[in-house]
């Protein structure tokens, strides 16, 4: 999906800030951009399980696929995918994956070898966090990109 570059805009969540400092920034800020895309209504999440440990490494870090309200789990080629929805967004349930997304390349814990796409069906959108530098947002809709303001949504 990075490879798309219409209608996709790319928002930088950790930038100036080093260690724990930017850890915090960057799950601030991705915390404001899904809250934007997501907050009163349905999310799923696409979650590709890069290793056999990504599992358990989710499970430690806070996240219980069980507590979702509905579940999918399905294996492609060698990865396991794993699909999560929630009825009502709230970013405390995901919070674990944000933070193991943005942990893992700054080898911090807790942290898991994945990737997440935080998704609505109904406004179709796309969010994914790829580590502590960034978030990319694809989606047909290009006034949502128009209603999309990085000093708006980080203040």
């Amino acid at each position: 999906m990075s490879n798309i570059k219409k209608n996709r805009i790319r928002i930088n969540l950790g930038e100036d800030l080093d260690g724990k400092s930017r850890v915090n920034q960057a799950l601030k800020r991705s915390k404001a951009v899904l809250d934007f895309c997501f907050k009163g209504k349905e999310i799923w999440l696409q979650i590709i399980l890069w290793d056999n440990d990504a599992l358990i490494a989710l499970k430690t870090a806070g996240i219980n696929p069980d507590y979702a309200d509905n579940k999918l789990e399905w294996k492609e080629d060698d990865n396991n995918f794993l699909g999560l929805n929630y009825k009502q967004y709230s970013f405390q349930k995901i919070l674990p994956i944000c933070l193991s997304i943005i942990n893992f390349d700054l080898a911090y814990s807790p942290s898991a070898n994945i990737t997440c796409y935080f998704i609505d069906f109904v406004e179709p959108i796309i969010v994914n966090i790829y580590d502590d530098r960034g978030c990319d947002i694809y989606s047909p809709s290009r006034s949502l990109f128009r209603k999309i303001n990085p000093d708006i949504l980080f203040k």
